[in-house]
Parts: structure tokens; sequence; C-alpha cells
């Protein structure tokens, strides 16, 4: 965990950028054991995935709709629909109202009427802050609020223990990934991936999360400082969900 701007200290810069360089080796490594028929992961139908019908997911659905342009609003529905994929695809069990709440918020921190924070702060640790205010006032318990928000921290991280922060900190911050640079594509059939873009095409989505990552001057050493500073561009611009899957 980060302190409460999400600046990263030398050390946890070293280890930020090892757990990239881990995080691609063992992608890596599942991707060549699945092509070996080792591991294996199940096959997905869009249609078992469905949006909860809840307080919280509704209002979290508001507040979207009023603050994201319309790519970024459509990245985090493609983020909750990976996450909740890959979820299927490992057998995982998860709370879709969780998932599917800060999948829909993640990005909370890149819209115009938040975006002022990425020059002060960690815009995802100003998400996971904004998740757990708007949680707490929304009628979900401390707990979850507090779970609620680590997922969001963290969902720039290259890997989450799911053991440790569970597994819907791990599955967004894995959804997430995949959809901006193209991360455990081969987890996902590959007509589930084409039903979700669809339902939400990628129109102008790469243009427009460069442009977050070029404009908006984020904090130095915060993690979007680093990914970027470490080729972030070109991951995002080669992404082939932007061309193969379309």
């Amino acid at each position: 965990m980060y302190n409460n701007l999400g600046v990263l200290k030398k050390k946890e810069i070293s280890s930020f950028k090892r757990g990239l360089i881990s995080a691609k080796l063992g992608e890596n490594k599942n991707k060549l054991f699945n092509w070996l028929g080792i591991k294996s992961y199940r096959e997905i139908d869009f249609k078992q995935i469905s949006i909860p019908d809840s307080k919280i997911a509704a209002l979290a659905i508001e507040e979207a709709n009023d603050l994201y342009s319309p790519s970024l609003l459509k990245h985090c529905y493609r983020t909750y629909f990976f996450s909740a994929g890959l979820a299927i695809s490992q057998n995982l069990k998860t709370d879709i109202e969780f998932l599917f709440t800060t999948s829909i918020l993640h990005d909370i921190g890149l819209t115009d009427k938040h975006n002022h924070a990425c020059s002060q702060q960690c815009f995802a640790i100003y998400g996971g802050d904004f998740i757990k205010e708007f949680a707490l006032k929304n009628g979900i318990d401390e707990l979850k609020a507090t779970k609620m928000k680590t997922a969001i921290d963290m969902h720039l991280n290259p890997y989450v223990n799911r053991k440790k922060f569970g597994n819907e900190a791990y599955l967004l911050s894995k959804g997430a990934a995949m959809d901006v640079v193209g991360a455990h594509t081969f987890q996902l059939n590959h007509n589930f991936i084409h039903k979700v873009h669809q339902e939400f095409p990628r129109t102008h989505f790469k243009e427009d999360i460069l442009n977050t990552m070029t404009s908006l001057n984020h904090k130095k050493n915060t993690r979007a400082d680093i990914l970027f500073k470490m080729g972030f561009k070109k991951l995002a611009a080669n992404n082939k969900l932007n061309s193969v899957f379309k």
C-alpha cells in the first residue's frame, strides 16, 4: 500500500518496476502453458455476465454518465465485463456489485471534474478515496467500502495478490490492464471479446487514454508518471484489442 498521495519512494519505485517485469513474465508463462494445454480457462458467453440491479450500481452508472467522456465510459464498462469474464475463466467467486461499482468508477480521477487531482496526487488513490465516500454515503458498510477503496487504489499495480486483497481487487487490476494494454487476452475466448466490443466500442479510446497520460501533468513518481516514463504510450498504442478484436 502507498501513502495517501500515492507518491512512491525510491524503494517503492524499484519494487514497482520489478513488479511490472515479474507480471509480464508471469503472463507469458501462463500464455505458454495455455498454448501447451497445461493450463486451461473456461469458455465464457457474454450473456453469463449482467449488470447488477442494486442501488449502488444504479447510482454509480448515474455518476459515470454525468462525468465520463463517451470513450472513457465505455472503457469502464469493458473493464467490468473483462474483469467478470476473467473471474469466470478462473472459477473465482466475486461480489458482482463490488466489481461493477469499482470498475465503473475506477477512473473517476481522469474526468474533467476531478482530473485537477492528477498534478497533486495519484489519480488512483484519489479515485479510491472517492469510491469509499461514495459507497458510505449510499449505504455500503465500512468494511466493504474500505475494500472498494483498496481495489481502486491498487488498479494500476502490475499484480494484485488476490489472497491478500481479495478477488475483486485482483480482477479489477487485470481487467483494466487488459483493456488498456491488451494483457491477459488469451484467458478470454474471441467471441466474448468481440461481443464486449460490439456493446461498448473502442472508438477514440486509444487517442483519449494516451491524452490522459500526456496532458494531465501527473505528479512525479506516482504510478501513472512511472508507467508513462517506462513506455506506456507504446504499449497502449500497440494494444491488439484496438485492431485484432474489432
